[in-house]
């Protein structure tokens, strides 16, 4: 998130400098300063954080919306509060936002826009309050919104890991289990660099069954769940690291499986509904034999606006983290270089050249920097109005 602070603060200064080139207020520019050197993050004069070349050259003061988070909002006066109710529901009205700039242009409108619909967001946000005291892997994008809303929610969680990760090469195969794609599978170098990325996020086989050796509790490894062969392409990397370790059975009874969809979507819109009763996860060959030490829940969205909105609408995924499937995982550190949605890996690794290994950037559109830090606010203040809201929150993902 400090990406998008030194964003707002970058456009700020510009728009100044742009009314007196001779002057640049000195306070702003301290602040940029600082964060940059805390956070270790380059800016490259031919990319912007907005996601576009020479963006804050064209910087319009009228249509940014600044960084969002749980910091910014408590200090928040009741009238900037009102501002930002009101951009939230103005966002696609008010011409400011371009509609192009959208990743997905089937959703024209903000997620969670009636009070019923958020408080079903929050119903679903609660159920990792009963993980609080478990290690969480929050796996791909999909889950974070209701990760994020427990983590700042009073009685929520205290933090949680996010993973990288996105595409599959298994997939479910009727009564017969899992089918194997060869030709969506890693290679053995790109495994191998996965794995360091595992170890750099405290997320590899031997952190998990360290941990469960020292407080008996399974870390939870959390997903959007349809089919599940997501996660069963994931345990597959895990259990094949796991395995190269010596320590295959004991990550088996360290982890447990959360995930969260909707019944409503399988029931009548989904290519597996007759074959499953309920969404769940598959084992990998190597985890096959331990499928019933594994323990798997499935929590159900019951509103089915909240499910579209929240995992179906890509704008919503968009905007959150790095998109990861194994074709970057020699590319590019995802914990530094935040990609939106991959369209061409070819002009990715064109960026991640001219950037350096040890280099941060995030390549949100202007449209999509501001939906995200809107439907932030809009969490937020939900979370207030209820008096959930936390009054001290320190973990930032």
């Amino acid at each position: 998130m400090q990406i998008a602070r030194i964003q707002s603060y970058n456009n700020t200064i510009h728009n100044n400098n742009r009314k007196n080139p001779q002057t640049q207020p000195k306070a702003v520019a301290n602040e940029v300063k600082q964060i940059t050197e805390l956070s270790n993050v380059y800016y490259h004069p031919q990319i912007s954080f907005g996601g576009k070349k020479h963006y804050l050259e064209t910087f319009n003061p009228n249509r940014t919306v600044p960084h969002i988070d749980f910091a910014e909002y408590k200090t928040m006066k009741d009238n900037t509060k009102q501002r930002f109710r009101k951009r939230y529901e103005s966002f696609f009205t008010d011409k400011i936002a371009d509609p192009e700039e959208l990743y997905d242009q089937n959703y024209h409108y903000m997620p969670l826009r009636s009070e019923k619909d958020m408080d079903e967001f929050i119903k679903v946000a609660k159920i990792y309050s009963q993980y609080k005291d478990q290690p969480i892997i929050c796996l791909g994008r999909s889950p974070k919104w209701f990760l994020n809303a427990s983590l700042w929610m009073k009685d929520g969680i205290d933090n949680y890991n996010f993973v990288a990760f996105s595409k599959y090469w298994y997939y479910p195969n009727g009564n017969y289990g899992l089918r194997y794609l060869p030709q969506m599978a890693p290679t053995e170098k790109e495994e191998l660099a996965y794995r360091k990325y595992l170890r750099r996020v405290s997320s590899d086989p031997k952190t998990i069954v360290e941990n469960f050796e020292k407080t008996g509790k399974r870390t939870v490894i959390t997903d959007y769940i349809c089919s599940g062969k997501g996660v069963s392409s994931f345990l597959d990397v895990m259990s094949h690291y796991a395995e190269d370790l010596g320590i295959l059975d004991k990550f088996a009874r360290s982890i447990e499986i959360v995930g969260i969809g909707s019944m409503e979507y399988m029931e009548n819109l989904n290519p597996y509904a007759d074959e499953y009763s309920e969404p769940s996860v598959l084992m990998p060959p190597r985890l096959q034999k331990y499928d019933s030490i594994i323990p798997q829940r499935f929590h159900n969205i019951k509103s089915y606006p909240v499910f579209v909105d929240m995992l179906l609408n890509q704008n919503t995924n968009e905007c959150r983290s790095t998109y990861y499937p194994h074709n970057a995982w020699t590319v590019y550190k995802p914990d530094q270089f935040k990609t939106g949605l991959i369209k061409d890996m070819k002009k990715v690794k064109d960026i991640v050249k001219t950037l350096g290994s040890d280099r941060s950037m995030a390549s949100f559109t202007p449209a999509m920097f501001d939906f995200r830090n809107l439907l932030n606010f809009r969490i937020l203040d939900a979370l207030n109005q209820r008096n959930l809201l936390k009054d001290i929150h320190i973990a930032r993902i």
